[in-house]
């Protein structure tokens, strides 16, 4: 049985240097009820304890924690101070198994106002023992089949200030900018570059803002030609040049994003684009890869499902048809700091969302091409059809492919390994796939299992480089968990757990 605790320190906070303190307050909680606490071995010092003050900001984060609303403590001395350099020591009892209470030992780390985990368990060694052995064939299969993915940016800088998107923020958009060169990537790959199968130079920026970005892609394909390179872009400054650097260096995908149809409703979401001008260029390279007869870049689109766009989503499927998109990715849209219109997300309308996601099933197979989508919403009322919006598509159909005015040479077709999850199949029992097959690197130095994941695994220095931290303690520590299965908080807002981002094709 394994006893999960979390905890976070408020006062003091830490950073203001202070050694001691005349008290200590928080949050404690525990995957099992809390009896009560006690400060452990504390000597000849005496201690005043309360625990279970309320705690409603915990409890809307941490829901499936037992006395999540009453958590909190507060440890204050009789006499004197405090001292912070030390853990303090703690013994909590809680109601174990058959209604049997049970008393743990746990330091309280006093070093950072951070949320802290802490895992007890009996017949540890079992677990030991089964991890030990995983990630042991795991690295042996991932010397001979190369399979991670990296997904990364080669910019800091967008041309759009899409509605739903950080970069809109002054603070985001003013920040100096930040250009990864050829040569820079080339030294971070090298020692991890044996085990990457793909590499995204794409995540929350435009890369043909890049002036690296032809360069960036001649390096990777003369360097690691083993590695599917694949994007994601706008499609405003996807030019002749940018086509040409595509299909010449054998980029496996492209993903476009448009949230709608029709000219008003993408330009609204997206602001700044010209709608006109991305799918013009968009069926420019549709003609340029036809005209090789290739079958890469595979072209994927990208759809935010929002209240006030979802109604173009069933005609979206047609027009991505004509496209020559392989595949379309809708998704519900994820909130964040940066964006609180909660009035466009589809959990408030849930009814409409399942009547149009079966109007995109049905469209999918009539056009066969597949998509992906979440799934419906557990409900059994229906959605009122009356007085629907009519969706015009006869100008997005009208518009014509972007003149190919610089020359492209036929360097052959790129291709896909078929090294899958098949070759992995032992962590087939794993909670999640993604801290032994992703690295994500934000701002170009912080490393991350996923984009979701809240806590940072290392900084690429001069003493870490990517192969390093992929292996480091944290990062192993990550594995462990989702081998073993067990709870780890830093996963508490993904998107994927939530079913806001599809996973499967549906058709």
């Amino acid at each position: 049985m394994v006893v999960n605790f979390l905890y976070c320190i408020d006062y003091p906070v830490i950073s203001n240097g202070d050694i001691t303190t005349d008290k200590i307050t928080g949050w404690l909680l525990c995957s099992y009820p809390i009896k009560k606490i006690i400060v452990h071995n504390s000597g000849s010092q005496c201690y005043k304890i309360t625990y279970g003050t309320p705690r409603p900001d915990v409890a809307k984060v941490f829901k499936d924690f037992p006395g999540n609303d009453v958590c909190g403590f507060c440890i204050e001395p009789e006499q004197g101070m405090i001292s912070m350099n030390n853990p303090v020591p703690l013994e909590v009892e809680i109601l174990y198994t058959n209604q049997k209470n049970k008393k743990i030992a746990l330091a309280l780390d006093t070093g950072n106002n951070t949320i802290h985990d802490f895992e007890y368990e009996d017949g540890k060694w079992f677990s030991d023992r089964r991890w030990k052995k995983s990630q042991k064939k795991y690295l042996y299969t991932l010397e001979r089949k190369p399979w991670i993915t990296i997904r990364m940016d080669i910019t800091n800088k967008c041309n759009l200030r899409c509605i739903m998107c950080h970069y809109k923020e002054k603070e985001i958009y003013s920040r100096p900018a930040k250009n990864i060169t050829a040569d820079e990537l080339k030294i971070q790959l090298h020692d991890i570059a044996p085990y990457v199968k793909y590499i995204m130079l794409s995540c929350g920026y435009e890369p043909l803002m890049s002036k690296h970005f032809e360069g960036i892609l001649k390096m990777i394909n003369a360097n690691y030609p083993h590695m599917e390179i694949g994007m994601c872009t706008n499609g405003m400054l996807l030019d002749s040049k940018a086509r040409k650097a595509i299909i010449e260096n054998k980029v496996v995908n492209t993903l476009f994003s448009l949230d709608g149809v029709t000219k008003e409703t993408v330009e609204r979401i997206r602001v700044g684009v010209d709608f006109d001008k991305v799918v013009s260029n968009i069926l420019a390279l549709r003609d340029l890869k036809r005209s090789f007869n290739r079958v890469f870049p595979q072209m994927y689109m990208d759809f935010v499902l929002m209240c006030s766009n979802i109604h173009e989503a069933p005609a979206f499927v047609g027009f991505c048809k004509e496209l020559g998109m392989d595949l379309i990715d809708f998704r519900h849209l994820v909130g964040n700091v940066y964006f609180d219109k909660h009035d466009e997300m589809l959990s408030s309308q849930k009814e409409k969302y399942n009547y149009y996601r079966r109007l995109i099933i049905d469209e999918s197979k009539k056009h066969h091409i597949n998509v992906r989508l979440p799934e419906p919403f557990d409900i059994t009322t229906s959605f009122n059809t009356e007085a629907l919006p009519v969706v015009d598509i006869s100008h997005a159909m009208s518009i014509k492919p972007d003149v190919q005015s610089v020359e492209v040479t036929d360097a052959g077709d790129g291709h896909v390994s078929d090294i899958g999850d098949n070759d992995f199949s032992f962590l087939s029992k794993a909670n999640c796939l993604r801290p032994f097959n992703e690295i994500m690197i934000v701002d170009q130095e912080k490393i991350l299992p996923c984009s979701y994941y809240s806590e940072i695994m290392g900084t690429l220095t001069d003493e870490n480089n990517l192969y390093s931290i992929f292996l480091n303690e944290k990062f192993q520590k990550v594995r462990k968990k989702k081998i073993l299965n067990r709870f780890d908080y830093n996963c508490l807002n993904c998107p994927i757990k939530a079913n806001l981002l599809p996973t499967d094709i549906v058709s």
